[in-house]
């Protein structure tokens, strides 16, 4: 992402929610999206609801990776036109994006240096990262968020299924990543 972080909605630079709530089927159709691309990063936004300490994502908005075309293997940048759209979409129907998307087609759903650096730039949004150890799982993501003064911190993923029920994907990774 190459923004600088002048934010989306209310939630840019407040404390993130400790929990992601998404639904079956949009953490399905991440993976999905994610094998489709092969070797290349996919990205997109998380639009719903934020509350107090969770973010319930309502939708998912897949973005075209802008990053050069040589380095998409390993980077991601959110077209802003995306995410320009989306703001505009949201304006007034009580949504928000809440938070980003991307994948990491080699390697596990743990924030790379580059990606704790964007985190930084938007605090108080929720990150998911699909990495390849999910893609062979099908189904398996990591949320983190970036909180001041304790950098970047894992946050739970609960999937819920579409009778309202909601189950932890995968617990947050305790160990410095």
């Amino acid at each position: 992402m190459s923004d600088t972080g002048q934010g989306t909605g209310t939630a840019w630079g407040d404390a993130a929610p400790r929990e992601l709530h998404l639904a079956a089927g949009l953490a399905a159709a991440l993976v999905d999206e994610a094998s489709v691309a092969g070797d290349e990063e996919v990205c997109g936004l998380l639009v719903g609801r934020r509350e107090t300490d969770q973010s319930r994502v309502a939708r998912t908005v897949a973005c075209t990776n802008a990053a050069p075309e040589g380095r998409r293997q390993t980077r991601f940048e959110i077209d802003p036109r995306c995410l320009i759209e989306e703001e505009r979409v949201a304006r007034g129907s009580g949504e928000e994006v809440v938070g980003f998307y991307h994948s990491h087609p080699a390697g596990d759903p743990i924030p790379s240096p580059v990606d704790r650096t964007y985190m930084g730039l938007w605090p108080g949004m929720v990150w998911v990262i699909v990495g390849a150890r999910a893609l062979a799982m099908r189904g398996r993501v990591r949320a983190w968020s970036f909180d001041p003064g304790r950098e970047v911190v894992p946050r739970e993923v609960r999937i819920e299924s579409a009778r309202g029920e909601s189950g932890m994907a995968e617990r947050p990774i305790t160990r410095d990543p």
